[in-house]
């Protein structure tokens, strides 16, 4: 399991159930696709075998990325 841990406020629980979705962004259009994270979540579970969340901790964010332990199984 790796957690990746950020002190930007969190995410707003009006976009938290969105971020997964392909083409959601809350950038301006011209910043990014809203592709990134849709696409990490893919590869993650779809490709891999495992997990990608993210939940709001004390004063940021943290993605969990858990795997299988062997990934040629």
């Amino acid at each position: 399991m790796t957690e990746i841990h950020d002190n930007g406020g969190g995410i707003s629980p009006k976009i938290k159930e969105n971020i997964f979705l392909p083409y959601y962004s809350t950038k301006d259009e011209k910043l990014g696709a809203g592709l990134g994270l849709y696409m990490s979540k893919t590869i993650v579970e779809e490709h891999c075998g495992g997990e990608l969340s993210i939940e709001n901790m004390g004063d940021g964010a943290v993605a969990t990325i858990k795997l299988p332990i062997n990934l040629r199984e």
